[in-house]
């Protein structure tokens, strides 16, 4: 990383009229101003933004960063729900928000364009990987930013809200459990999140609990897109000896779930149970109505802008966790064998 010392090198100049230019607090000469400038461009140096001698002005403006497809994300119940509530809390604030959905191979160029700019004073980082680049980005720079979603690693050294997602999937698979199924497929999201992972754990433990065999079979991910879920849905429900319910990691899998299930002339409810995540207004307003554990993404998105406005007002104080509570809303997709 591009240091202070580096740039007084580059520039001829001491580290601290390196400082005094960056601050803009101190009287230097256009020449010497000139030389500094030059060096943190060719260099590409950037600022920490934990040291306040730094930093020259505040942007009043906090990122909403989501490196995922657009397809993947607008289709999503839970990138609506989450950003409502981000909205909600920063709407009674002095700042305003900059949302940046990208390609993940464009994360990094995204990231550094951002804060070089100063166009934003921390993040709101939309989701979880393992080995998370951005969440490792950001902390190297001592960067401000609240995660929704749980750390891979490090989770006492990030801010971040979330559910208890494994407890989530336990809860959901013991709930078929009850009902008497005992063949139960599980579809998740793209391997290399968190999230997944978690509910994929919980449902292994409930499946365990209750000395039911993990199938490997019955597993299976997706890009979280319809097509992709429902594509895999299908493959699940023509295996010789096919599921008789479903835990689907979100309401747009549980519906591309569902729309399988018709095309194979399975009724939902009755030849197949589903069981969702992330109730909305669509699982309400469906037919049959969803059975969804309600995880009150509102609040995730809420609570997150909380915490990071209180991050960048009295910083640094302590790393802050919070896991919102979840709930089982039953509807007509599910029902005992």
């Amino acid at each position: 990383m591009v240091t202070i010392k580096d740039i007084a090198r580059e520039a001829g100049v001491s580290p601290s009229t390196v400082s005094r230019v960056l601050s803009g607090k101190a009287k230097i000469s256009p020449e010497t101003t000139k030389r500094v400038m030059e060096a943190i461009e060719k260099l590409g140096y950037i600022p920490n933004a934990s040291a306040k001698s730094l930093v020259m002005k505040k942007a009043y403006s906090v990122g909403i960063f989501m490196p995922r497809r657009l397809e993947q994300t607008l289709t999503s119940t839970f990138f609506d729900q989450v950003v409502s509530g981000i909205c909600s809390y920063i709407n009674n604030t002095e700042y305003e928000i900059v949302l940046s959905i990208v390609p993940p191979e464009k994360e990094k160029e995204s990231l550094e364009r951002l804060i070089k700019s100063r166009k934003v004073d921390g993040f709101i980082l939309l989701t979880s990987r393992i080995n998370d680049y951005a969440i490792k980005y950001l902390r190297n720079l001592k960067f401000p930013f609240v995660l929704i979603g749980s750390p891979d690693k490090d989770k006492d050294y990030v801010n971040w809200v979330d559910n208890d997602n494994k407890k989530a999937a336990f809860d959901a698979t013991e709930y078929l459990i009850r009902l008497g199924h005992t063949q139960i497929g599980f579809l998740g999201g793209m391997e290399n999140l968190v999230l997944t992972q978690d509910r994929l754990s919980g449902y292994k433990s409930a499946l365990s609990k209750y000395k039911i065999p993990v199938e490997n079979q019955y597993i299976m991910f997706t890009e979280f897109d319809e097509q992709s879920s429902y594509e895999k849905a299908k493959q699940m429900l023509k295996l010789p000896n096919r599921p008789t319910a479903i835990v689907c990691i979100d309401e747009v899998v549980a519906y591309a779930a569902i729309r399988a299930c018709r095309e194979l002339d399975l009724k939902v409810g009755y030849d197949v149970s589903v069981i969702g995540f992330n109730e909305s207004i669509f699982s309400k307003l469906s037919s049959p109505r969803l059975t969804t554990i309600n995880t009150n993404v509102f609040y995730l998105g809420y609570y997150a802008a909380e915490m990071l406005i209180k991050e960048l007002e009295e910083p640094y104080k302590t790393y802050k966790r919070l896991i919102v509570e979840h709930s089982i809303v039953e509807g007509e997709t599910c029902r005992a064998i």
